[in-house]
Order: C-alpha cells, then structure tokens, then sequence
C-alpha cells in the first residue's frame, strides 16, 4: 500500500511535534536535576559544617574532661594523707566524672555514625543525579537524530533545504555536534559552584 504525499508529510508533522516536545520535557528534566543537585549539594555542605562544629565542641569537652580528671587525681592524692574519708569521696567524684567520660565517648561514637551516614547520602544523591542526567542525555540525542535524519529526508525529496552537519558522538573535533548542545546547561541556571558535571 503506497503512502500519499500528504500522509507522509502529516506523519513528518506529528514526528517533529513530538520531537519538539521531547526536547522540552528533556531540557525542563536536566534544569531540574542540575537545580536539585545543586540544592542537594548545598544541604550536604551544611549537614558536614554541622558535623564538623560538633566534632570541635566535643575535642574541646573532652579536653576539659581529661584536664579535670588529672587535677582531681592529685588532689585525691594529696588528700590521702588528710584522711581515708576524704579519699572515698574524691574516689565517687572520680567515678562520676568516668561516667561522664563514657557518655561523652558515647556521644563522640554517635557523631561519628552521623557523619557516615551524611557521606554516603551525599554519595548516592550525586550517583542518582548522574544517572538521571546521563538518561536525559541519551534520550535528547536519539531525538534530535531521529529530528536530523527527518529534515534530511524532506532535502532529498526537495522539499526543503538541507540542514546544517550534525554530528551524534562525542569526538572533540566533531563538526556541530550534538554533545555540544548538552554543554548549554551550564547556562541555564545561576549555579555559583563550579560547571555542571553532565559526563
């Protein structure tokens, strides 16, 4: 069964429409996840300053710690000879400030379970952007040649004018290639640190 003329040029319609759409919903996709990756990225630096203040804090708490113990130890020595009573007191202080120091190495342990836990989300949101981005990427070049190889196609039927080389790879002296496009991103948000990695 023969196509007419005006059956294929309606079929070509609707492939650029959906072309044209495609290419919007893809573009609008990779805006969004450079934006979420950079929020995601902001949220991570703030969670690791947290972690790092608290890191200090406890170095600092713990000193202290240490600093008294030393102090309370020679006074319990220098009270032995004032009497056994006074050195059972000293020695429930001692055993006190243990107890504290175990509470604080206990929390040192949580702190540190924390920071983990930050490090790897951190990891996986950067892993999942990535992923999102190099679908998009792939999804945008299928596209855009399926797009090309149509309007060469109308050119050799003489219905319109051939476009301009485009190439579909990644080779750094291609002519006009479609990679390049990708590169734009960069410019579509006012992202402040570094480029977008879309690799």
């Amino acid at each position: 069964m023969r196509i007419t003329n005006k059956e294929h040029q309606e079929t070509l319609s609707r492939l650029e429409r959906k072309f044209l759409e495609e290419k919007e919903t893809n573009e609008s996709l990779v805006r969004e996840k450079i934006l979420q990756s950079t929020q995601q990225k902001t949220q991570i630096q703030e969670l690791q300053n947290k972690v790092e203040r608290l890191e200090m804090a406890l170095v600092h708490m713990t000193k202290e710690f240490e600093t008294e113990i030393q102090q309370t130890e020679h006074k319990a020595l220098v009270e032995n000879q004032a009497g056994q009573v006074e050195i059972s007191k000293l020695q429930q202080l001692l055993e006190m400030k243990d107890r504290e120091m175990n509470r604080v190495k206990k929390l040192a342990r949580n702190i540190l379970d924390e920071r983990t836990e930050v490090e790897r989300f951190f990891l996986e949101s950067l892993e999942q952007v990535k992923q999102q981005i190099m679908s998009s990427r792939k999804c945008y070049k299928q596209v855009a040649q399926a797009a090309y190889q149509k309007k060469m196609m109308e050119a050799f039927a003489g219905r319109e004018e051939y476009p301009r080389i485009r190439t579909f790879n990644s080779y750094k002296h291609s002519t006009n290639s479609v990679h390049k496009d990708l590169q734009e991103a960069e410019k579509w948000t006012n992202i402040q640190r570094g480029k977008v990695d879309i690799s």
